[in-house]
Order: structure tokens, then C-alpha cells, then sequence
């Protein structure tokens, strides 16, 4: 495709916007009060520690990843041919965001660390179920590399995958992406203000621009080499 210049400059704008009101302090309301909800739920809500301990594990977090990847492998046998290469190619390129995401999130010269660790009184899930090691700290928990991987996947889905899949797609992400603000591990802005807009500035210039398109066409060519001897593709 084309630039899509009103794609591309509302993406950056929401992202710039979400990153400068979090900046400025607009969000700590809306953060304090999820985690103490959260946090109070731990000693109130009978098994709900425990629940939140195995759900931070992190083996959890290999199946979320096997599931995802999954999913796109499901969709990709669903094709052939070239369109197979294609997805395969979407793969390639989630993965390569993921990782410039990532680093440009550890350049960011932000230091936050997670509400359990501002809070002294704040209860630990690994001191209430210790039998379990489940991280509920971080000293820098801005941005979230969690969240970048979950919010990668769902642009990615959105802008890539057929709109039924939506359905089960969106809240999955979403569920799946709960447990470190569940544990306090991480503030819910760390992916609202912090994952979400590093994500949205990469859909700006992957899906709004010529650039995935290019990438794609360099790169299937070599992917289907390898899909036709792996006898994937005919």
C-alpha cells in the first residue's frame, strides 16, 4: 500500500498523546485506584492469591506465547501458496517489532518502579502463597516488555487477520495481559501509556506506509524457498 497519511499521523498523535497526559501525572488517580483494588482482593477474595500466583508464572507465559503463535500457524494452514509465505513473512516482521520495541522501551530514560515496591503496606502475592515463585515486583516496570508483546499481536491481528477472528482475539489479549497488573507487578498505565503507544507508532509505520509491504515482497520470495523444501507450500 501507499502512505495513508491520516492513518499514519493519527496513530502517532494518540500514541504521543497517551505517553504525554500519563507524563504529566493525569493517569495516577486511575492507577492507585485499580492496584488497591486489585491488592485488596488478594486477603479478601478467598483463593484469589492463589489464582494470581499461578497465573504469573513463568511458564504461563510459554503457553500464552505457544498459543499465539498457534493461532497465526492455524490461520496460516488454513492458505496456501504464496499467501502462506505471506503470513509467514507477518510472523518475521511481529517478531522483528517486537524486539525494536523492546529496546526502545529500555532507552527510555524512565525509571518507575511497580506499586508493590512504592507501597510499603501493599500485600505481596509471594508472601501470601510462597510455596509459588510469582513476580509481583519490578523496579523498572515502565513500559512493560509483557505488554508490548500482547499489544503487538493484537495490532498485528487487527490489521492482518480476518475480522472473525476479532472476537476471540481481543479479549484473549486482554485477559491474558491482566495478571501483572493483577499481582502489581506493573501499574495499568505501564501498558496503556508505556506498551500500547510504542506499539501504536510501530502500526503507524508498518501498516500505514509502503514499509511492511516492501518487506513482505523482499522477503517472500526466500520464505516460500523454504516452505517448498519443507514441502509446506507446492
Amino acid at each position: 500500500m501507499g502512505w495513508d497519511l491520516k492513518g499514519w499521523l493519527g496513530l502517532q498523535c494518540l500514541a504521543l498523546v497517551l505517553f504525554v497526559s500519563w507524563f504529566e501525572g493525569h493517569w495516577l488517580g486511575l492507577d492507585e485506584g485499580v492496584f488497591w483494588l486489585f491488592n485488596g482482593w488478594l486477603v479478601t477474595v478467598p483463593g484469589w492469591a492463589g489464582f494470581v500466583a499461578v497465573a504469573n508464572q513463568r511458564w504461563i507465559d510459554g503457553v500464552v506465547a505457544l498459543l499465539m503463535a498457534g493461532f497465526v500457524f492455524r490461520h496460516a494452514w488454513m492458505v496456501s501458496g504464496r499467501e502462506r509465505a505471506r503470513i509467514c513473512c507477518l510472523l518475521l516482521l511481529m517478531a522483528g517489532a517486537f524486539a525494536l520495541q523492546a529496546a526502545a522501551g529500555k532507552a527510555l530514560p524512565i525509571e518507575r518502579p511497580s506499586p508493590t515496591l512504592v507501597y510499603e503496606q501493599a500485600e505481596r502475592v509471594s508472601q501470601l502463597v510462597p510455596h509459588i515463585q510469582a513476580k509481583d515486583a519490578s523496579r523498572d516496570s515502565f513500559p512493560s516488555d509483557h505488554g508490548i508483546g500482547f499489544a503487538t499481536f493484537l495490532l498485528f491481528a487487527v490489521y492482518q487477520f480476518p475480522r472473525r477472528y476479532l472476537y476471540v482475539v481481543v479479549p484473549l489479549v486482554l485477559a491474558l495481559a491482566m495478571p501483572r497488573v493483577l499481582s502489581g507487578a506493573h501499574w495499568l498505565t505501564d501498558f496503556l501509556c508505556g506498551s500500547l503507544p510504542l506499539a501504536l507508532i510501530t502500526a503507524a509505520w508498518l501498516f500505514h506506509t509502503p514499509l511492511a509491504g516492501r518487506a513482505i515482497a523482499l522477503l517472500t520470495g526466500l520464505v516460500e524457498g523454504v516452505l517448498r523444501r519443507l514441502r509446506l507450500i507446492g
